[in-house]
């Protein structure tokens, strides 16, 4: 999955919290791509809403935030007890929130079956560009 963050305004911005993440067809949590926020801030996970109310915070991979630019993430295809999903649809969210920022979130539905051509993703305020593929 690439996505790309880009502040708007000037001056000082804070990094954003960034939660990539994957649900099935019924909306549950498959399994936390990725998820960036001071560890020292955790309250603030909050912040990411949608994530947060459907994590239980027991398995997820984490690290540092970053400034505003162009990231991949990758997504091993297994669910939180490490298990490779099944073929269906799944969709697929990056939710962003910083400190005197906006709040922005893409979630779509996207079909595997074995393989996923590259998808564009529909931007969402300071979340300018998205896509997933499938890389077998």
């Amino acid at each position: 999955m690439d996505f790309t963050y880009q502040a708007v305004g000037g001056g000082r911005v804070d990094s954003p919290y960034v939660a990539v993440w994957i649900e099935d067809a019924a909306g549950e949590l498959v399994q936390t791509v990725s998820l960036w926020y001071k560890a020292d801030e955790s309250k603030y996970l909050k912040d990411l809403k949608r994530w947060n109310s459907k994590n239980n915070r027991d398995a997820m991979t984490t690290g540092a935030t970053r400034i505003p630019g162009s990231f991949s993430v990758a997504w091993d295809g297994t669910d939180l007890d490490g298990a490779l999903v099944a073929d269906g649809e799944y969709v697929v969210c990056i939710e962003a929130a910083r400190e005197d920022g906006p709040y922005q979130i893409i979630c779509e539905t996207v079909a595997i079956s074995g393989s996923l051509a590259p998808t564009a993703l529909t931007p969402s305020g300071e979340l300018t560009a998205a896509s997933v593929e499938l890389i077998a």
